[in-house]
């Protein structure tokens, strides 16, 4: 069974879409108290405020890069204080606390799952427990607790079945012959739009001789492509939107010097339709 290494101090991770302001440090503190050793390091705050799909694909994208036993906390919960259970994972190398509401889909669709808990034991909460700010009371002092290594994971609370934790639709780009049935997954900083389309699945984009790109819904479309974002010799004019191959190994669109989202007028969640054309 996975564990948290006790050769060297527990590392947490936190993603949020609180910003920078005081929820950020109080979670901080109420871990320092429970377990003053532990590192604690910031994935984003960033995320777009109740996107729960961004901040999906921002852990997916970023997990990896982190030690073996790094304890992530996620906290995009507009469904806090409700039915929703709070959970956590233990998946891979590493473990997951947040809500049971999507977040943490890709994790349960790339890495072998091991063992899932509903956070049900009140000893490892703060007290009172608040009903809008789970990061502080739940989150937070769960994995702190664990990061101690003096605790059984099943003590945390009631074992779930892998197969009832909550999962995003659509998850999945759904390809048939030529054309892939996708969606926007994130806008980043910049404004540039990530697709839900991995690399993988379109190793020929950029040499197939024609690539269209369109939104179904606002009837835009898209068809420039670049390898990198600024290309030599081949600079896309400003303003114009662009496919390119994102750090993240995903499709996305781009506007040189421009923001994606506002000129296609797009967001997070948007069907797209993705066709190569091999004449």
């Amino acid at each position: 069974m996975l564990q948290v290494p006790s050769t060297r101090p527990a590392l947490i991770a936190l993603l949020t879409d609180f910003g920078l302001g005081d929820s950020v440090g109080v979670m901080k503190g109420v871990i320092a108290r429970i377990s003053p050793f532990a590192h604690c390091l910031d994935l984003s705050h960033e995320i777009a405020p109740q996107q729960v799909s961004s901040g999906a694909w921002i852990l997916a994208t970023n997990y990896r890069y982190f030690p073996e036993g790094t304890i992530f906390v996620c906290v995009v919960d507009p469904g806090v204080g409700s039915s929703r259970r709070p959970i956590a994972i233990s998946a891979g190398s590493w473990f997951f606390v947040g809500p049971d509401n999507g977040l943490f889909s890709y994790i349960l669709a790339e890495q072998p799952v091991h063992e899932a808990v509903a956070l049900t034991n009140p000893a490892y909460h703060l007290s009172p427990l608040s009903t809008t700010f789970h990061g502080r009371d739940l989150f937070s002092p769960v994995a702190a607790h664990l990061s101690l290594g003096t605790i059984p994971f099943s003590a945390l609370g009631e074992s779930l079945p892998i197969e009832a934790l909550q999962r995003l639709p659509n998850l999945v780009p759904q390809r048939q012959g030529n054309q892939i049935a996708a969606s926007i997954v994130h806008v980043d900083h910049f404004g540039n739009l990530i697709t839900s389309i991995p690399l993988s699945l379109i190793p020929d984009w950029l040499t197939v001789p024609r690539v269209r790109l369109r939104f179904p819904d606002s009837k835009r479309e898209l068809s420039e492509r670049r390898r990198f974002f600024a290309q030599e010799g081949q600079l896309v004019e400003t303003g114009q939107p662009f496919l390119f191959p994102d750090s993240s190994d995903y499709l996305a669109i781009a506007v040189r010097n421009g923001n994606a989202a506002q000129t296609l007028r797009v967001n997070a969640g948007s069907s797209l339709i993705f066709e190569l054309f091999q004449e």
